[in-house]
């Protein structure tokens, strides 16, 4: 009697747990077959060809101008042109002013093509300019207008004006006028006496800058009276160079001591001879003449350019 009751209670107790585990057993399934997969050959390709062989460029011939020595009383011993894009000075002498020179406008290196079609000549070379700047020429009237386009093959960076027109007019008054109405964007060199209409106009502005620019009076040692040294040097004491920048150059401007301004470093002297001018002092000059035998003075003719010293 216990017996059957404590297998009778191992059975509910048996049913319980298969009842908490929520489900009828699990049935034994049989472990899936692994297949591989279907075998498949790779797409045929062709053999890999050979790039077509290249001939190597030549190697660059470039000019050389060479002296056999600087004998000759030059600043250059040689000049070549290394690459296409490379010129190479030798110098026969230092020169600490050298880089500032060839980068003056009149010492721009062209290329060999363009010299020899125009043959060397400046007025042709004026005429169809060559370069490599942002703007090119499209219309050239002389004495009237010249009109700029941008380069499309600029190397540097793009414009961001297409047409660029320079206009010529001798007055100034005439220049400032087409200023203040508005049919030019900007004008160049306007008179000294229209500083202060510009400076005061809301509408303007004014942009001082330093031209680096001599006016002077060369006198030739090589003929007569101009041969005697006193004579000269009478003359350059005859001349009030001050009278002159007060009257007729523009605020700012400075009477010279030597050839070159003082904004030429190297170049303009700080001490030492030749580093001031003569003096203006008409009695000194006066007392030269008559030592030099021209005691009554001398009559002479004077040419000069017409135009604008910018």
């Amino acid at each position: 009697m216990k017996r059957n009751l404590f297998v009778l209670l191992s059975l509910l107790v048996i049913a319980s747990v298969l009842t908490a585990c929520g489900g009828a057993p699990a049935t034994a399934t049989e472990a899936p077959v692994i297949t591989e997969p279907p075998a498949t050959e790779a797409p045929a390709t062709e053999a890999p060809t050979e790039a077509p062989a290249t001939e190597a460029p030549a190697a660059y011939e470039g000019m050389l101008v060479e002296a056999p020595d600087c004998e000759y009383g030059g600043e250059f011993k040689s000049i070549q042109a290394v690459d296409q894009h490379t010129v190479k000075f030798s110098l026969c002498y230092p020169d600490p002013a050298f880089l500032s020179k060839v980068a003056f406008a009149a010492f721009s290196i062209q290329d060999g093509d363009y010299l020899d079609e125009m043959g060397g000549d400046s007025a042709k070379m004026s005429e169809t300019p060559n370069g490599t700047g942002p703007f090119m020429v499209k219309e050239w009237v002389r004495g009237d207008h010249i009109t700029f386009e941008a380069n499309p093959n600029f190397w540097g960076e793009a414009s961001t004006i297409d047409t660029l027109i320079f206009r010529w007019q001798a007055e100034a008054a005439a220049r400032l006028l087409e200023l203040q109405s508005g049919t030019v964007d900007g004008m160049f060199l306007p008179s000294s006496d229209d500083f202060e209409t510009i400076q005061g106009d809301s509408n303007l502005k004014l942009y001082p800058f330093e031209t680096g620019n001599v006016f002077y009076i060369g006198m030739n040692n090589t003929i007569a009276p101009f041969d005697n040294d006193q004579v000269r040097q009478a003359v350059a004491m005859a001349i009030n160079k001050q009278q002159i920048v007060d009257t007729y150059y523009p605020p700012g401007s400075i009477a010279a001591q030597q050839f070159v301004p003082p904004s030429f470093l190297p170049g303009f002297s700080t001490g030492g001879d030749g580093a001031t001018w003569y003096d203006y002092d008409p009695e000194a000059a006066k007392a030269l003449l008559t030592e030099a035998g021209f005691p009554d003075g001398f009559d002479v003719n004077l040419s000069y350019r017409d135009v604008n010293r910018v």
